[in-house]
């Protein structure tokens, strides 16, 4: 496994960092330390001053690249390469250098101004997530301060779609003796009112959760893969990631769909909430891995 990581000169590059060293521990992955600098779109009619801006501007961000590698060992990783690309978007530009350096996932930091221990999701995650060809894990803030030394459980978000089947396949794939967890997701039917609507609501409850183990008991026979199946319920995406017991070292890893991110296995903008909750670092698959 080859992982790209995007830095900028930012906090966000030693959590970028610290994920990354993580997973080359947990992984053996080899590590690719990369930084987008701004180039204008590719045209016949580039000028000389275009040139020598292009590569000023290149010679800026190896510059940035030299800073931030200076502190890699910090943050666990001793043995990376770097790379530089222009492009005038900074996510289209990641994806063009993954294509470039042959990597199989992107890591990056969170945008700006996020709350410790959560992704706030920029520009640049929000281009990824839709348009990246390889998996895409979010280093959460201050992830430095608390990073394992190793993975210690991969959690799965499962319900019973082809995607989600994919996210628990590449999991299992990767798991290397660690803990798999199969998580169910549930968010509570509410009808206001009386003992009966509370009544009817547990029983919906129940119903979806025996409808979930029996999705992933099939899941898990086709892949002939064994995982820890848990629940957690709230009234909405925030309140029920919450309650799910999070040891600090875990991956959770989030299936994509046709729609955007996980768009037809929850709804609305459900993954965008799930990452912003999620106190652990998240790993987003594209459609096809």
């Amino acid at each position: 496994m080859r992982i790209l990581v995007g830095v900028t000169p930012d906090a966000s590059a030693a959590d970028a960092m610290s994920l990354a060293s993580v997973l080359q521990t947990s992984f053996a992955a080899e590590v690719v330390l990369g930084n987008i600098f701004p180039a204008p779109a590719d045209s016949a009619g580039k000028t000389k001053v275009d040139a020598e801006w292009v590569a000023y501007m290149r010679s800026e961000s190896v510059e940035i690249l030299a800073d931030v590698a200076r502190d890699a060992d910090r943050w666990g990783l001793t043995e990376f390469t770097t790379a530089v690309h222009g492009h005038r978007s900074s996510g289209v530009g990641l994806i063009e250098l993954t294509e470039a350096v042959a990597a199989d996932l992107i890591v990056i930091g969170s945008a700006p101004g996020s709350a410790n221990g959560r992704f706030l999701i920029g520009s640049t995650a929000d281009q990824l997530l839709h348009g990246s060809h390889v998996p895409v894990a979010l280093a959460t803030t201050g992830y430095r301060r608390v990073r394992p030394d190793a993975l210690g459980r991969l959690v799965v978000a499962f319900q019973d779609t082809q995607e989600s089947r994919t996210a628990l396949r590449w999991a299992a794939d990767n798991v290397n003796g660690r803990r798999l967890t199969a998580l169910t997701i549930l968010l509570r039917h509410r009808v206001m009112g009386s003992q009966l609507a509370f009544d009817t609501e547990g029983l919906i409850t129940r119903q979806l959760a025996e409808d979930a183990q029996a999705a992933l008991d099939d899941a898990l026979l086709d892949l002939g893969a064994q995982a820890d199946a848990q629940m957690t319920v709230g009234d909405d995406a925030s309140s029920a990631i919450q309650r799910f017991d999070w040891n600090g070292d875990e991956l959770f890893v989030l299936a994509s769909s046709r729609g955007g991110v996980l768009r037809r296995v929850f709804l609305g903008d459900m993954t965008y909430k799930l990452v912003r909750a999620t106190p652990v670092p998240a790993l987003v698959l594209p459609r096809r891995t």
